[in-house]
């Protein structure tokens, strides 16, 4: 098992991100134009947190701007300072979530000395990154069938990546032979079905008083079960 909790995992995000918001502006200022940090950080987190309120009510592809700029008490050409259209706003949120977890994640540079650890250790910071990020997740996973092709294809694919990259770590475990698991395929889906669940049915381990930590030590477990770790 690894030594890891969410408030570990938060203070590791806030070294390596700063936070969520000051993320977005660096990744867009410089398209925008925007020069004061601190006031665009602030006007980003209005507006997205906007954004994520308008799509859980009346949902993205009905939003209208003039929504945002109301639910806001930000002026339509305030709003264009920001981005052009509603196509940009999803772009933007799906690229900084992207961005947080191959930074946090580290999914492109997994080391192979332990694959059932480092198996772990992917699921258990991917579980507390959408606990961090749970309104982005979701909306980026609701919204995905109302934004365009290619978004679309952009998102399929960071899921794809995700799946995969748990894929390679059980066949490293079979071919290390510290595990019995015959299907490594069906388990990647599996366990990544796992990681949806959390950001997805929230509700559901409110009621149970399960919270992410919790949620954590019985997906590994889980992990162990399925993958027929050997002792």
């Amino acid at each position: 098992m690894i030594n890891l909790s969410y408030e570990a995992f938060n203070q590791e995000f806030d070294a390596l991100i700063g936070n969520e918001w000051t993320c977005l502006f660096d990744l867009n200022h410089h398209k925008l134009n925007l020069k004061n940090r601190n006031i665009a950080t602030k006007k980003f987190q209005t507006i997205i947190e906007c954004v994520f309120k308008l799509s859980h009510s009346k949902g993205f592809q009905a939003m209208t701007l003039r929504d945002l700029s109301q639910e806001s008490g930000i002026s339509m050409g305030g709003l264009y300072k920001y981005f052009t259209n509603k196509s940009q706003i999803a772009e933007m949120v799906h690229t900084a979530m992207v961005h947080m977890a191959e930074t946090c994640l580290k999914i492109s540079d997994q080391k192979e000395d332990d694959p059932i650890f480092e198996l772990n250790e992917l699921l258990a910071k991917h579980i507390y990154l959408s606990e961090r990020l749970k309104t982005w997740f979701y909306f980026v996973f609701m919204e995905a069938k109302s934004l365009e092709k290619p978004l679309i294809e952009t998102i399929i694919a960071s899921e794809q990546h995700m799946e995969n990259a748990i894929y390679q770590l059980i066949k490293h475990a079979i071919d290390k032979d510290l595990c019995t698991c015959t299907n490594p395929e069906f388990v990647a889906a599996m366990l990544k079905v796992m990681l949806q669940e959390w950001y997805l049915k929230t509700w559901k381990y409110q009621q149970k008083n399960i919270n992410a930590d919790q949620y954590v030590a019985n997906l590994l477990l889980s992990v162990y079960q399925l993958l027929g770790v050997k002792s």
